[in-house]
């Protein structure tokens, strides 16, 4: 959930950017492989938190520019002399404009507007993902504190079975984990959080078989 949180958080984030590069991109078209703005303007970046967008019909800024600017949580989407050119970190992309004859600003601002329409089926695709592998880490954390627990169990000579140690385990695992998902989803993050929760997770454990073996 605290994942999912910061995810949507950023993806709006991301998508309000979209629609203010949308309004700044100017009038232009493609055609015979090139770029054609309706004024000339000059070349200029536009820049926002999450996005930067080039218009350079002048040939005055190169895609080694765009890659000086990017960082880990931003894109650059630029509109060259040759060609549509895409800074995402460690994967660049660039497309000529051979393939983009007849795109112009409306049908682009049309397209990233657009993207504000997908938004809920994005969040709900990324919540179903999130909890399919806050499950599966969930399973595999019980299991690795189950084998511990076992350890324990037979270190003070109270023997108890694999299966009957998963239900322990997974109860004394719960507190903990409901603690933290709470702190994330404020953004509060502890050192250390998984070794934290891995000692509450064993010292509840171990107070459990305690009482069991009584």
């Amino acid at each position: 959930m605290p994942v999912w949180i910061e995810t949507t958080r950023t993806l709006n984030e991301f998508l309000q950017d979209g629609q203010e590069i949308a309004e700044n991109i100017p009038a232009f078209k493609i055609e015979n492989d090139e770029l054609v703005p309706e004024e000339q303007d000059g070349s200029f970046i536009y820049q926002t938190d999450s996005i930067i967008f080039a218009f350079d019909p002048n040939g005055k800024i190169s895609p080694s520019d765009m890659d000086r600017r990017v960082f880990n949580d931003t894109i650059g989407f630029s509109l060259l002399e040759k060609n549509l050119y895409l800074s995402i970190p460690f994967y660049p992309m660039e497309i000529p404009y051979s393939q983009l004859n007849g795109l112009n600003d409306v049908t682009m601002k049309e397209i990233i507007l657009n993207m504000q329409d997908t938004n809920p089926l994005i969040l709900l695709l990324t919540f179903v993902l999130l909890w399919i592998s806050s499950v599966i880490l969930i399973v595999i954390y019980n299991f690795l504190y189950t084998v511990f627990g076992n350890l324990v169990a037979a270190i003070t000579r109270k023997p108890i079975r694999f299966k009957e140690t998963w239900k322990v385990v997974l109860f004394a695992s719960t507190l903990p984990t409901v603690l933290f998902a709470l702190l994330n989803a404020f953004n509060i993050q502890p050192l250390f959080q998984i070794e934290i929760q891995s000692i509450i997770t064993v010292f509840f454990y171990y107070k459990a078989i305690k009482k069991l073996s009584r």
